[in-house]
């Protein structure tokens, strides 16, 4: 051992190797470590490197991302060395695997420059991934003068300088690359997101990484991992900092999030109650601070514990729920309650996304490159979709997410290739009505500005209006002063918010099927919706009617611990059907009468304004002025200095702008 052992300890840590010795002396550090373990090695087993051992350190720092490399290489020479062997390693022990010596965890929000060059492991969520490019590893130099040979590596910003010829009468004459000698590796930039479940504050920390070798083109936006890599802070010639990114040495899938579940006695005191008495407990334990919406919570719980797949190959398990409603009137809060009980679930609005959007887009980061980032979808998948102001999501979005929506994925065009994305997520949304309140005399699809094929994706939407009660204004009062103190104590929820999310965990993962009872009761009221459309000709009733119905019954007997869904349970959602309809002024009653979504009154000066100026719009939502005065006078018979009177009186209001082609706007 003696020859092995390092003047004052501290030889290998100041010293600086020439690239041609890298191998040999790592090998000598790895003997001096570890002789007595290499004489027991055995083929196939592993090999941990510890790169924080101060002996190691210099090569790891130096070398990045190559040490996996070089380390088999000085342990082959280690080997024979020890067992006195002619070459016999690479044979005898060439299952070996080299791995590193380094498990501690790390979140990636308490990352620092203390961290640079260090080995560090974490979980993250792959948010971005860019184009596959080749970069130089190794290559053979001659000596023009002498023709020695001689293989030189690429430093850790993967730059493969000519090396000088070491033979003394050749005076350090720089070799030339020999042709076809070079080996390259391909090398992906991507982004890393923190796991949804460990961001705080809702400041989620993200940060570039490479990938190398086989790791490339095998990693997905969305997907969870744990990441080894080095941290690595680059700086430019004038010292300045250029770059931060981790060097990832490996990929790891990990599984799902874990979920809560509940305890034997919470399940077992569940499961004995009955069935209606259970519901409004799981009800009353959501949202309590909020007074009433009964059936409208009841619509979210069906949401989040339906199947986040397909019951079918072509048909989707997930329920998809929409809430429209005037401002005010508790949206948003109900969709932040849902975040507060789902373990999975991204929270964002339409006009605030990323720049990724809802679905993904190319992002530029801030070292130059582009790259294809997720939006919220696909880092929801098999997860929700909570999105406040549905309505204003950009166009991009909104061109493609029926099919996010209904088949779960996303697809892209990049770089002349088509990407598709998974995006299994609930949707849950809430929009508000485009001119201020919801307009009764107004259609849906006029009253928000979303297309049809995106409405009809929706499972069941409901009407929330500000309308004047008394007896029900009053109820709402004490329920919001109550969380200030004043009036009577707040009822005790029958469960915690803890002990929701466990439940709602829980019974998600039951599977149900429709029985014979349930699937005739459910033929029945699809004949009949149909019969009601072609009489009134008002909603459109397709198969996808009877797909919702038949997915909220499943979900509806999820919640009672039922492997089947039966006649209570199509009974149970048909209500919450008729529910919906009713909200916007309609009925499903057996002789279909009011069955629209657009009363006969007579249209008021401001709603027939409203309704030419719809008609009048372009694609780009443009308006002119002077389309708009044609058409209320055909229509509606208005003078001409009516039309201009109501039409200055509105742009002065601040609801319509000029723009830059002279045509106007409706102000979002």
């Amino acid at each position: 051992m003696s020859k092995y052992t390092l003047e004052n300890n501290k030889g290998l840590l100041d010293e600086i190797y020439p690239d041609r010795l890298w191998a040999n002396n790592l090998g000598i550090v790895i003997r001096w470590l570890d002789e007595s373990y290499l004489l027991k090695m055995k083929d196939k087993d592993i090999y941990y490197l510890d790169v924080d051992h101060p002996y190691v350190a210099p090569f790891y720092k130096k070398y990045g991302l190559d040490i996996l490399q070089l380390a088999s290489s000085a342990l082959m020479q280690a080997l024979d060395t020890v067992h006195k062997g002619d070459k016999i390693a690479a044979f005898h022990f060439a299952e070996v695997k080299i791995k590193l010596k380094q498990d501690s965890n790390i979140k990636l929000q308490k990352l620092t420059t203390e961290h640079e060059n260090k080995p560090l492991t974490f979980d993250a969520v792959i948010l971005a991934v860019g184009r596959q490019q080749a970069f130089p590893v190794s290559g053979v130099f001659i000596c023009p003068l002498c023709f020695d040979e001689e293989r030189g590596y690429a430093d850790k910003r993967r730059n493969l300088k000519p090396l000088l010829c070491g033979n003394p009468s050749c005076k350090r004459a720089k070799m030339d690359m020999k042709e076809d000698s070079m080996i390259s590796q391909l090398v992906q930039d991507i982004v890393l997101q923190e796991p949804i479940e460990e961001i705080s504050e809702n400041q989620p920390v993200d940060i570039s990484a490479k990938l190398i070798d086989t790791d490339v083109g095998h990693t997905y936006m969305g997907q969870k991992k744990k990441i080894t890599g080095i941290f690595r802070v680059d700086y430019d010639t004038k010292g300045k900092q250029k770059d931060i990114y981790v060097d990832v040495l490996t990929v790891k899938d990990l599984d799902d999030i874990e979920l809560v579940m509940p305890s034997e006695e919470d399940l077992h005191e569940w499961m004995s109650r009955d069935d209606s008495g259970l519901i409004e407990d799981v009800i009353g334990s959501f949202a309590p601070h909020i007074f009433g919406y009964r059936n409208i919570k009841l619509s979210l719980m069906l949401a989040i514990v339906s199947k986040r797949g397909r019951i079918h190959e072509r048909r989707r398990g997930w329920i998809n729920a929409l809430l429209v409603g005037d401002p005010g009137m508790a949206k948003s809060m109900l969709l932040e309650e849902v975040e507060k009980v789902t373990q999975k679930s991204t929270f964002t609005t339409g006009k605030g996304s990323t720049a990724a959007g809802l679905t993904a887009g190319m992002v530029k980061r801030d070292n130059g490159t582009s790259v294809l980032q997720a939006g919220t979808y696909p880092l929801s998948h098999r997860g929700v979709a909570i999105v406040d102001e549905f309505d204003k999501m950009n166009k991009d979005d909104m061109g493609i997410m029926h099919e996010v929506m209904e088949q779960g994925k996303v697809s892209r065009s990049v770089a002349g290739k088509n990407v598709s994305l998974p995006a299994m997520a609930v949707t849950l949304a809430a929009a508000n009505p485009r001119f201020g309140n919801y307009d009764d005399s107004l259609t849906l699809m006029e009253n928000i500005d979303l297309p049809t094929p995106i409405l009809t994706r929706f499972d069941i939407i409901f009407l929330i209006k500000d309308k004047v009660d008394g007896l029900l204004d009053a109820k709402k009062a004490d329920k919001v002063l109550e969380d200030f103190g004043i009036g009577t104590e707040e009822k005790e929820t029958y469960m915690t918010s803890r002990q929701l999310t466990s439940y709602l965990n829980y019974v998600q993962q039951i599977h149900v099927e429709l029985n014979s009872a349930a699937q005739a009761k459910l033929k029945k009221i699809y004949e009949k919706l149909r019969n009601i459309s072609k009489e009134k000709g008002s909603i459109p009733v397709t198969p996808r009617t009877l797909e919702s119905l038949g997915r909220l019954a499943i979900s509806h007997a999820k919640l009672l611990f039922k492997t089947q869904a039966d006649e209570t349970d199509v009974a149970a959602v048909y209500e919450l059907y008729k529910e919906s309809y009713s909200s916007f002024g309609s009925n499903l009653e057996d002789d279909g009468s009011q069955l629209t979504l657009v009363k006969s009154e007579k249209l008021n000066k401001d709603q027939q304004f409203i309704r030419a100026w719809k008609k009048c719009e372009n694609e780009g939502s443009y308006v002119d002025e002077k389309d708009l005065y044609d058409l209320l006078e055909l229509e509606y018979s208005w003078e001409r200095k009516s039309s201009m009177n109501k039409f200055t009186q509105t742009y002065s209001s601040g609801l319509i702008r000029k723009c830059a082609n002279g045509r106007y706007r409706w102000s979002e």
